[in-house]
């Protein structure tokens, strides 16, 4: 695979949004504007029509939403959430959840090291296209990713993937739910484990690092690498506490020291542990895992997040909007009433 050429349309990606406030939609909006079955649907459509091409917003989206949106069966309704997605995105998504873990490790370390970090909110825009073809040619025929079939598969929208799998019998509904019976039993099952909030977001948090803990070893590995020229030797690996890096980002969890790095580690477990430490609360719908999956791709990297308004209380009660800097809103009139204070 050609990484160098991958790397550069990233670059231009970040390049292209740069100086547009960016603005994340959760798909309740996203079927807001296309249906516009309200006058207030309709205002908030054509004023974000009217400031992407003004180029004062752009509307990325992510691998999420890619995926919520393909859970539609009507065909129709399908296609008209692509166009809409295409012209208010530019074609611009933000990295996958791994890629940004990926990105928020390195320069974690480089930041404990004393080095020159990257500025992230460059590097984490990518191509629509490539955050759900990549993945497939990569598995099956990763000797095609050279420079022109990546330039190919870069220009390809949300639409011309949904025609490409209708005409290869290829476009069905995707089909995931959270296990809510198993949450709702665990739930009730360990809800006298923890005494305190932080208590419990920490046994979810170190949950959640357990299951990436070979990619955190991988990712020091490549930063050695990059550093050095050297490949870690097997011997060398042998030698190595593999849950160093697990361990520190726990610790400083723990004494409330990670701040506002490393969110694609932090913010996930954390709405999980408001979802659980909430009494009253029942797991209902089974898009919780989507839900908290938004906000994580959300709050870091955008300058505004419009969501519903559970999510929007969740996200609040932790002051989570308020520690990456992300203007957060369930309220339609108050999201117009944004538009019009900060771009009109």
């Amino acid at each position: 695979m050609d990484n160098q050429h991958l790397s550069n349309i990233k670059l231009e990606s970040g390049q292209f949004v740069a100086g547009r406030a960016k603005i994340y939609l959760d798909t309740i909006y996203w079927l807001k504007i296309r249906d516009c079955r309200t006058d207030k649907d309709k205002l908030l459509c054509n004023q974000l029509i009217k400031l992407t091409e003004a180029k004062k917003v752009i509307l990325p989206i992510s691998e999420i939403t890619f995926w919520e949106i393909l859970k539609q069966s009507d065909l129709n309704s399908l296609k008209q959430s692509a166009l809409i997605i295409d012209k208010l995105s530019q074609g611009i998504s933000i990295a996958c959840e791994k890629d940004r873990q990926r990105l928020e490790f390195l320069n974690f370390v480089k930041g404990n090291l004393g080095k020159p970090q990257n500025n992230l909110n460059e590097m984490v825009w990518t191509k629509i296209s490539l955050i759900i073809l990549l993945p497939f040619f990569l598995k099956h025929d990763p000797e095609m990713l050279q420079a022109g079939f990546i330039n190919f598969l870069s220009e390809l929208s949300f639409e011309n993937i949904l025609n490409q799998l209708e005409a290869t019998s290829n476009l069905k509904p995707f089909y995931y739910k959270d296990d809510i019976d198993a949450l709702n039993y665990g739930k009730e099952k360990y809800k006298h484990e923890n005494k305190s909030f932080h208590e419990m977001y920490l046994s979810e948090l170190g949950g959640y690092l357990k299951e990436f803990e070979k990619d955190l070893n991988s990712y020091f590995e490549e930063f050695y690498f990059n550093e050095t020229g050297n490949r870690v030797t097997d011997q060398e690996r042998q030698s190595i506490n593999h849950k160093s890096w697990k361990n520190m980002i726990y610790n400083l969890s723990r004494l409330k020291k990670l701040d506002d790095k490393l969110p694609s580690y932090r913010i996930f477990p954390e709405m999980n542990t408001v979802a659980r430490w909430n009494k009253n609360r029942k797991y209902k719908d089974g898009n919780d895992t989507f839900d908290f999956l938004h906000v994580s791709s959300a709050l870091p990297y955008f300058d505004y997040f419009f969501t519903e308004r559970e999510l929007s209380t969740m996200i609040k009660q932790r002051k989570l909007d308020e520690i990456y800097n992300c203007k957060v809103s369930s309220n339609i009139d108050e999201i117009l009433e944004i538009l019009n204070v900060n771009f009109t």
